[in-house]
């Protein structure tokens, strides 16, 4: 029987979201400004408690980063960054070495006075560049220690050697499911259960991924969705980018990505990237036919399915999709999202095509070069919280849909005369054929009752007043993030991009004025009524500004 979760009113700023789940990766931006400034890097001065791991550094990190300074930089001169293994301790290396050229840096083993699990290690890069510099590695490479792994190493240096997955005690929904769900005896049992998973491997052999001899064999697992996306320019650079020995190759985009792919492109040591929209693909096709089959014009193309909120259109294979709906023959993808759904605990997926020409290449750089570091607690988690991907997809796909349906009735694209509403970006009323062709059918094999349009709807508002007041009057969760079984709204324009670079992205079909809504698991009725009396709100402000104006 599947477990009831009630709508909650959004907390104070900064808070976990919800509180008393421990390594949740969602805190609370209840008020429009709050994204702004955590659009300008200033979340270290409000997030409490735990918060999402890449965008500023975990309590438990922090701790232990004291830890280790005190032992190997007891005056202090040096800031210090944790990885799990030492590959990724010397990328961070390389990192600064290139972009801060006048930073000293050392990088250390310090497992001795971590003391982490048997079969784990703690390396630190220690600096002197300005910390926010060395963090943009962090935040878009995205390989950064676990925060599970720090509190075990916490815990242990205190004479605590009991294992914990860092699961919710308090009475909850989320501790209600841990009881209803025990973890895994093994962690290599947990991350081939979710390869399997990802791979679209049913237990009975059958595979409804729609890619043809697709196998778990061929999904590598990362700590987050942003390493994984990372990996794969890394894997493309090192073979199809690298055999000729000519000037590297950018990357073309299609259509807006998630924002921190653009900022990890435009760092010195990567090429670049071509942008291309659904307006100049005459201009993408011409620069394709300047390339040979053997050096394309490009070194790939990266693109969002159905495409990224404040895209107008649908526009193409989503961090946040629901894989098992769609055909898609390539994939990069978080598994933080509803595929954790649990909302506390970071991980990434990519997954080589096996009827791609490249296949012989890709596969021999990552058997030959693929490390995993995805921390053994993060993946019992990840697996526990996955094996309900299939029922929380169908509730929120049709409470989506629902949802979008009530908006886009009272959106002036819809008919409505004088509304605040512009438009709703959803998929079934954008390009919609688009999105249908892409449906799997085997999906109904994976126990999905019906196909659907994804959890994400997004509202475009006439103004940006309308906008602010909206976001303000929501009773619900507000946060950074998405793809959680409780309902999460997102100012997601001022939060992507800061004002100095939104005429930039404006040019690029992005509306400042749009709220992203995560339309989560609970009753439908009560998220109606959430978004119904905000728009209420909304629309008794629009109407008193306007009359002081008319004054």
């Amino acid at each position: 029987m599947a477990l009831s979760l009630l709508l909650e009113p959004s907390t104070a700023r900064g808070c976990p979201v919800p509180p008393n789940v421990p390594h949740i990766v969602s805190n609370s931006l209840p008020d429009w400004e709050d994204n702004i400034a955590l659009s300008l890097g200033k979340a270290d001065e409000f997030f409490t408690g735990t918060s999402y791991p890449r965008f500023n550094i975990h309590p438990f990190i922090d701790q232990l980063t004291t830890i280790i300074l005190h032992a190997l930089d007891p005056g202090r001169t040096k800031h210090c960054v944790l990885f799990p293994t030492a590959v990724l301790a010397e990328e961070c290396r390389s990192f600064i070495e290139l972009h801060c050229p006048s930073s000293s840096y050392e990088v250390h083993c310090t497992t001795e006075i971590c003391n982490p699990p048997p079969g784990h290690q703690v390396f630190a890069v220690l600096f002197s560049a300005e910390r926010q510099n060395v963090l943009k590695f962090y935040c878009f490479h995205g390989s950064g220690l676990s925060p599970r792994l720090a509190e075990l190493c916490l815990l242990r240096r205190a004479g605590d050697f009991r294992p914990t997955l860092g699961l919710p005690s308090a009475e909850s929904y989320f501790s209600e499911y841990y009881r209803k769900h025990s973890p895994l005896s093994s962690a290599a049992d947990a991350k081939t259960a979710i390869r399997c998973r990802f791979a679209g491997m049913l237990e009975d052999g059958q595979n409804i991924r729609g890619v043809p001899g697709a196998s778990p064999d061929d999904v590598y697992l990362y700590a987050s969705g942003m390493q994984a996306i990372w990996q794969s320019h890394e894997l493309l650079a090192a073979t199809v980018g690298s055999k000729d020995g000519l000037e590297p190759r950018k990357v073309a985009h299609v259509n807006l990505l998630y924002f921190d792919s653009y900022k990890f492109l435009e760092l010195s040591n990567c090429a670049g990237y071509h942008f291309f929209s659904n307006d100049t693909i005459d201009e993408l096709e011409t620069l394709l036919a300047t390339g040979t089959p053997e050096r394309s014009s490009v070194l790939a193309l990266y693109t969002d399915f159905p495409g990224n909120p404040p895209s107008s259109q649908l526009r193409s294979c989503e961090a946040w999709g629901a894989f098992r709906e769609i055909q898609l023959p390539y994939r990069l993808s978080s598994l933080t999202k509803l595929f954790s759904g649990n909302c506390n605990v970071l991980g990434g997926a990519m997954m080589l095509n096996p009827a791609s020409r490249f296949y012989p290449q890709f596969k021999a750089h990552m058997d030959a070069r693929y490390e995993d570091s995805f921390f053994d607690s993060d993946a019992l988690v990840l697996e526990m919280n996955s094996r309900e991907y299939l029922d929380r997809t169908a509730i929120t796909n049709q409470n989506a849909e629902k949802l979008a349906d009530m908006l886009f009735a009272r959106s002036v694209l819809g008919g409505a005369k004088g509304s605040i509403i512009q438009a709703v970006h959803y998929p079934k009323y954008r390009m919609r054929e688009n999105f249908e062709r892409c449906w799997n059918p085997l999906a109904m094999k994976a126990g999905l009752t019906a196909t659907g349009y994804g959890y994400l709807v997004s509202v475009v508002f006439t103004s940006l007043e309308a906008t602010k007041t909206f976001y303000s009057a929501l009773q619900c969760a507000k946060s950074a993030t998405l793809g959680s079984v409780f309902t999460l709204v997102t100012a997601f324009s001022a939060l992507a991009w800061p004002a100095d670079q939104m005429q930039q992205i404006k040019d690029r079909g992005v509306e400042y004025s749009l709220i992203r809504i995560s339309v989560g698991i609970e009753d439908i009725s009560s998220i109606l009524k959430c978004v119904s009396d905000a728009l209420l709100v909304a629309e008794e402000r629009v109407q008193m500004v306007e009359a002081s104006e008319s004054n």
